[in-house]
């Protein structure tokens, strides 16, 4: 396993690192299991992954859990990264970054991991207007004055969500960030640079864009009631990347990776990108994630790469 400098926070984590949304036990299809989620942990641990990024909204929790009790006896030796801000206790999913809500969120969530402190604690998704009327950056370095949180940032979507925040960013609360970039999704193209510039860490969510980038689902895929991909991955949206997905296809065929692997090695090829954060929900596809690192493309597969099109946010 390569170890990449995780921006200004001095850390060194794994340029693989396990994304624990699916493990939750929601959103993501059948067929996994807890079982399955700590066979997928336990390859990951023992190919040296050492970078976990959780969520209290993954599975109400249970992602958390899974997490916290895997990591006993080795948390010195790893790094935990956790969001708050979507309360999934009500019947329909809402966003609260009010101070006393996050509070609660972080406390509730070093209990869930069994854990006194998290190494990296992210709001999940504030926009803009969030980010003024609660402050959010105010409650952010209470809570790293705390000792509770060692590093603090902004898990987002979005570009423009995201910039506002930097733009008010003048204590330099932000040390990380997370935020979805693929081939098939550059929205954040602009977020990475600036990152970059302010050695603000970058983790990179969907790099397989949701399983699409490994050759899984195709034109024509039907994704079940309550899967996260369902509403996202339309037919009009497949149509609408084509000809990107020939560019992928042609890129996959010319270097002889696997396109999962090629999908990855973008994101670790990218530059101001510390960390790369693919979902595993068994240890097969744990092994196949961690196996991709180290791996970084000539310059002009990347320019290939780069010319798709996509989509945005």
């Amino acid at each position: 396993m390569e170890y990449n400098i995780f921006g200004r926070t001095g850390m060194k984590v794994s340029d693989i690192g396990f994304g624990a949304w699916a493990i939750g036990g929601k959103g993501w299809g059948d067929g996994s299991s807890d079982r399955d989620a700590v066979e997928a942990l336990n390859v990951s641990w023992e190919k040296g992954i050492n970078l976990y990024d959780t969520c209290d909204a993954y599975g109400d929790g249970h992602s958390e859990i899974l997490i916290g009790e895997f990591l006993k006896g080795r948390r010195e030796t790893s790094v935990i990264v956790t969001k708050g801000g979507t309360n999934y206790r009500l019947p329909e999913r809402s966003k609260n970054f009010n101070r006393d809500y996050l509070m609660m969120c972080l406390e509730e969530s070093l209990r869930r991991l069994q854990t006194d402190y998290v190494d990296v604690y992210l709001l999940h998704v504030p926009d803009a207007d969030w980010q003024d009327r609660a402050a959010v950056l105010e409650t952010l370095k209470e809570m790293k004055q705390s000792g509770k949180v060692r590093f603090a940032g902004l898990a987002m979507w979005g570009a423009g969500d995201t910039m506002h925040a930097l733009e008010r960013d003048h204590d330099r609360v932000i040390d990380v960030l997370e935020c979805p970039f693929n081939i098939l999704n550059k929205s954040n193209l602009e977020v990475v640079k600036l990152a970059k510039e302010r050695n603000i860490a970058v983790m990179t969510s969907q790099p397989l864009a949701s399983g699409i980038l490994t050759g899984k689902y195709r034109e024509g895929a039907r994704f079940a009631e309550g899967d996260n991909r369902r509403g996202f991955w339309s037919e009009e949206r497949f149509e609408a990347v084509r000809p990107d997905m020939e560019i992928v296809e042609a890129c996959t065929a010319e270097t002889g990776l696997s396109m999962g692997h090629l999908a990855l090695a973008y994101n670790m090829t990218y530059p101001g990108i510390s960390c790369v954060i693919p979902g595993a929900k068994n240890a097969a596809q744990a092994l196949d994630n961690a196996a991709a690192t180290g791996l970084r493309l000539s310059s002009e597969i990347m320019e290939r790469l780069s010319s798709t099109k996509g989509f945005v946010f």
